[in-house]
This record gives structure tokens, C-alpha cells and sequence, in this order.
């Protein structure tokens, strides 16, 4: 999230820069800023909309009480039952295009940082100094991005087919405990347990395993979500798990002594 508060200039030339390369804004604001809606004169906390869950507002507005840093947008805002906070989204579409679900996909982001991290290509481990070196494996890495992706969405597609012509546990019997103890309605896909990247990734391995010919994937755009979707509920075993001063300390003795011997080792 992009915390805006008190940093309007800050906002203002990001919003300026967004511009200049042709794409529409979408900044997610914190409830400590002020705004007015056009023909208002005096600017309030942009919390007056969204007093409480289940409260919403959409409509342009003028953002930011600076006189340097204001910007005249579409203010769109909704407070989800379950969530400690409204979302707030600043952005120059017009009030009827946009829709505050859209953020939803900035987690895909996290997920992209993981994927070039230790989830899939090892930038952390590269020790790179030189820009031009940076250069060169981040566009390999780019590549390789793409091209699992491709694949994995490829072969998302056809997995979603061989399911709508049959349907698991289809040929059970009704009274089946199977059928009995399955919570998803018959034809609904069940949710991603590998993303696209790593399914992929697996399809790339196992293509180079048979000696096949190297696959070109597609890629399948989603829709885009137009709900929120309600805060998923931490379990008593995840919430026990959390980490304790002293495991955090121990973690940490851990990092170090592993940065240490790979330094011994070079």
C-alpha cells in the first residue's frame, strides 16, 4: 500500500509520472488524508464517506489540501464487512469505469516478488554490483517469467477442460460419502493449489525430462474481480505459530551463521 499521508508532493509527482507513461493511476490512499468533492469549498477526512463497514462512495473529487500537491480524481472507497479499514483508491478513470475490487490484484505483485526470489529464480543469491550484470539476468529472468507463465496458464486451461467434460466423482453413487462430504457446487473448478508460474515451471521440466519438443505457451487473461472478497480467518494453529521474540532471535543467530560460512567458503 502507498501511505499518502503528509506526503502530497510525493503523491502528486507519482501521479504525474503514472501519467506520462500512458497508464491510469490506481493509489491506494489511508484514511489520514483530506479531499473535497468538486464544488465543495472546504476539504474534509476522506473518512466522513466510509464512517463504517459495509459503507461505500464513489464520485470526483479534488485530493490533497496542498495547494501543490492536489490532484483532481475519481475518489473510489468501500468498507468491507471483516476488514479493519476502508479501502481507498485515487485514480483518473471516471466513476462509472472504476471499481475498488480491481486492487484485489496487487497481490499478484507479492507473488512476483517471491516468484524472482526464492520462489523460483534466486535474485536474492546473485551478489550482483554491476549494473550491467543486473541488466542481463533480470531480462533472462523476465524471459523465463514470461514463458512459465505462458505455459502455466496453458496448461491451466486445459486442465479446466478435461474437468468440464468430466466431472470428478461424477460416476459415484449419490448416497457416496464422497459426494456426501463435497462442499464445492458440481462444475465449479477448484481453487489454484500451484500457480501458473510454477505449473509452468513443472510443465517446462517435465517437457526437457521426455526430450520434447520445447512448448510455446498462451497467455489466458482472468476477469478482472468485481467483489471483495472477505478476509480469510487465521486458524488457532496458525495464530500459535507466530513468532516469539526469542525464535526471532534465533533466526536471526541462524542468517548469520549461514552468511558467515558462505563467506569462509568464497
Amino acid at each position: 500500500m502507498l501511505v499518502l499521508a503528509d506526503r502530497g508532493l510525493y503523491a502528486r509527482w507519482l501521479w504525474d509520472v503514472i501519467r506520462a507513461c500512458g497508464w491510469h493511476p490506481f493509489l491506494r490512499l489511508n484514511l489520514g488524508i483530506k479531499a473535497r468533492a468538486l464544488g465543495e469549498e472546504t476539504f474534509e477526512w476522506v473518512s466522513r464517506w466510509v464512517p463504517e463497514p459495509g459503507t461505500s462512495g464513489k464520485g470526483r473529487v479534488e485530493c490533497f489540501a496542498g495547494k501543490k500537491s492536489r490532484v483532481t480524481g475519481t475518489l473510489v472507497l468501500h468498507w468491507e464487512v471483516g476488514y479493519e479499514s476502508a479501502w481507498i483508491i485515487l485514480t483518473d478513470l471516471k466513476p462509472e469505469e472504476a471499481l475498488v475490487s480491481w486492487y484485489g490484484l496487487r497481490t499478484w505483485i507479492e507473488g512476483g516478488f517471491k516468484d524472482l526470489k526464492r520462489g523460483l529464480w534466486g535474485w536474492h543469491h546473485s551478489k550482483m554490483v554491476q549494473a550491467s550484470n543486473v541488466e542481463q539476468l533480470w531480462l533472462a529472468m523476465a524471459v523465463a517469467q514470461l514463458w512459465c507463465l505462458s505455459l502455466g496458464c496453458q496448461a491451466e486451461v486445459q486442465q479446466e477442460a478435461q474437468r468440464e467434460q468430466n466431472e470428478p466423482g461424477a460416476s459415484l453413487p449419490e448416497r457416496h460419502s464422497a459426494r456426501k462430504r463435497r462442499k464445492r457446487p458440481a462444475g465449479q473448478l477448484a481453487p489454484r493449489r500451484l500457480s501458473c508460474i510454477v505449473r509452468g515451471k513443472l510443465v517446462l521440466i517435465a517437457t526437457l525430462f521426455l526430450s520434447h519438443t520445447l512448448p510455446l505457451g498462451i497467455l489466458q487473461a482472468e476477469v478482472w474481480p468485481e467483489t471483495m472478497k472477505a478476509p480469510q480467518r487465521q486458524s488457532a494453529s496458525v495464530v500459535s505459530k507466530k513468532k516469539t521474540p526469542k525464535e526471532k532471535e534465533r533466526r536471526k543467530k541462524q542468517k548469520r551463521r549461514a552468511r558467515e560460512r558462505s563467506r569462509a567458503q568464497k
